[in-house]
C-alpha cells in the first residue's frame, strides 16, 4: 500500500530521503521517479524542477552520505591523536552508518559498482572514495611508524576493514539480537588485535581505544541525515 504523504517546503530533503528509501529496499533501477512522487504528493515535474533526472538525485543522494562520513572522519582526527583509537572509530563509524544513517548507507553500497569506474558524474564521488580510503591507509601508516601497528601492506589492510564493515549492509539489521555497539566491538577486536599483534598487554589497551572512539563518533556534529518532518 502506498502512502501518500502532505507536501511540505522542505520537499527537496523529502524528495532524496524517500528516493534513498526506495533504492536501498529495491534498487536504482526498479525505483521510479513516479512512485516518489506518489509517496509524496507531489508533482512527478516538482521532482524533476529539483532534480532534473533521477541519475542526478542518486549522485546527490550518495554525495551527502559522503560527506557525512568525511564529517565523521575529520571530527575523528581532530577529537583522537592516536592511530589505534583513529581506527576503532572508523571502524565503529562505517558500522554505525548501517543503523543511522541506514537508508542512504543501503542505497550507497547497493549501487556502489555505478560509480567505481569514475565518469561523469560518478567521477567526483570516485574521488572522494579514494580520498577516504586514503585517509584511513593514512592512519594505519601512522601506526605502523609508531611501531603500534604490524601491516605489510596498509592500503590492503584498509580494504579488509572496508569489506568487513561495508559488506554488512547484506546481513545487519537493525531489530536483529545483537547492537551495532556490539558488532563494531568484535570486529574492531579483531582489526586491531590482528594489527597489534594478540599480546596480553593489548587486549586493555584495545578495549579503551573501542569505548573512548564509540563515545567520539556519537558526538559528531553532521553525521546523521535530516530528519524526516513531523506528522501534521
Amino acid at each position: 500500500m502506498v502512502t501518500v504523504r502532505t507536501p511540505r517546503a522542505s520537499s527537496r530533503d523529502d524528495i532524496l530521503r524517500v528516493f534513498a528509501e526506495h533504492v536501498a529496499r529495491k534498487g536504482y533501477s526498479d525505483t521510479s521517479l513516479s512512485e516518489i512522487a506518489t509517496v509524496l504528493g507531489l508533482s512527478k515535474g516538482t521532482i524533476v524542477h529539483h532534480f532534473g533526472n533521477k541519475e542526478r538525485m542518486l549522485h546527490e543522494v550518495h554525495s551527502a552520505y559522503y560527506e557525512r562520513r568525511f564529517a565523521e572522519a575529520e571530527f575523528i582526527h581532530r577529537e583522537l591523536d592516536d592511530p589505534l583509537t583513529q581506527l576503532a572509530a572508523i571502524v565503529y563509524a562505517l558500522l554505525a552508518a548501517h543503523r543511522d544513517d541506514r537508508a542512504a548507507t543501503i542505497a550507497f553500497l547497493r549501487e556502489f559498482v555505478r560509480y567505481a569506474e569514475g565518469g561523469g558524474l560518478s567521477e567526483e564521488l570516485r574521488g572522494r572514495r579514494i580520498e577516504y580510503r586514503d585517509m584511513v591507509v593514512a592512519i594505519i601508516e601512522r601506526g605502523v611508524a609508531g611501531g603500534v601497528f604490524h601491516s605489510s601492506d596498509p592500503g590492503l589492510s584498509a580494504l579488509h576493514i572496508f569489506g568487513m564493515c561495508n559488506y554488512a549492509w547484506t546481513w545487519y539489521r537493525p531489530e536483529g539480537a545483537k547492537s551495532i555497539e556490539e558488532i563494531a566491538t568484535f570486529f574492531a577486536s579483531d582489526v586491531l588485535l590482528g594489527l597489534c599483534g594478540a599480546r596480553s598487554e593489548s587486549l586493555t589497551d584495545v578495549d579503551e581505544a573501542i569505548s573512548t572512539a564509540i563515545a567520539t563518533v556519537i558526538r559528531t556534529p553532521n553525521r546523521l541525515p535530516p530528519e524526516p518532518p513531523a506528522a501534521s
